[in-house]
C-alpha cells in the first residue's frame, strides 16, 4: 500500500467527515514537506477547507499533529492487539503480536513513516487524544501479559521491560523498512524477530 492517505470510506458510506479531510491532508502535506516546513495554510489548501474550518478543528499545528498521531494510532493497535484476542497462548500471542506490528508496517508505510518521524523528531508534544489512545493499547498489552505471567507461560518482569524486548527490535528496524521503494521483510527475518521476542520473554 502506497497511498498517503488514510483508509478509504466505503462508497457506500457517508462523504469524510471535514475533520478526517483534514487529517488526510495533513497526512499527506506533513510526508511531502516535513513537520517543521509544512504550514497550516498547506494543510487547508490540500483538504479544500475554509480557514475557519479548520482552525475549528485544530487552533494550532501542534493539536492537529496530536490528533493526526492518534488516528494514526488507533488504527495500529486494533491491527496489533488482534493476535492476544480470545485464547491465545503466550508463544502464539507474542509472535503474533511482532508479526501484526511488521504486517502492520507493510500494508500502511506512509502512515509508518509518519508516526515515526513525529516521534523521532521531537515534533510531538503528547495530547489528550495521544494519550489516551496509547493509555488503552497499554492497558489491554500488561493486562494480558500478567495472565501469561500467572499461568506459568511468561518470565515475571516490569511491564516496560517487556515491552522493549517484544517490540525494540523491529521498532528500531521500521525506518529502513519504509525507506524501501516497496516495503518488505524477508520471512527468514520475520521468523527470527518474532522468535528472538518470545525467547526473550518466555518463562
Amino acid at each position: 500500500m502506497t497511498s498517503t492517505a488514510l483508509p478509504a470510506t466505503a462508497p457506500s458510506s457517508s462523504p469524510p467527515s471535514t475533520r478526517d479531510r483534514l487529517l488526510e491532508a495533513a497526512t499527506r502535506v506533513f510526508l511531502a514537506q516535513g513537520f517543521t516546513a509544512a504550514s497550516m495554510d498547506m494543510v487547508r489548501q490540500e483538504a479544500g477547507v475554509s480557514n475557519g474550518s479548520l482552525y475549528h478543528h485544530f487552533p494550532t499545528k501542534a493539536l492537529l499533529a496530536d490528533a493526526l498521531y492518534a488516528h494514526m494510532l488507533r488504527d495500529f493497535h486494533s491491527a496489533l492487539m488482534q493476535p492476544i484476542a480470545g485464547k491465545a497462548s503466550a508463544q502464539a500471542g507474542v509472535k503474533g503480536l511482532v508479526r501484526a506490528y511488521i504486517q502492520w508496517v507493510l500494508q500502511h508505510p506512509d502512515q509508518a513513516r509518519l508516526l515515526h518521524a513525529l516521534r523521532r523528531g521531537g515534533d510531538m508534544t503528547e495530547g489528550a487524544e495521544t494519550g489516551a489512545a496509547n493509555e488503552q493499547a497499554f492497558a489491554a498489552l500488561k493486562a494480558w501479559m500478567e495472565q501469561r505471567v500467572e499461568a506459568g507461560e511468561l518470565r515475571p518482569m516490569p511491564f516496560h521491560v517487556w515491552m522493549a524486548l517484544v517490540f525494540s527490535p523491529a521498532f528500531s528496524l521500521t525506518q529502513r523498512w519504509v525507506s524501501q521503494p516497496v516495503p518488505a521483510v524477508a520471512p527468514k527475518l520475520r521468523a527470527t524477530l518474532e522468535h528472538g521476542a518470545w525467547m526473550a520473554v518466555a518463562a
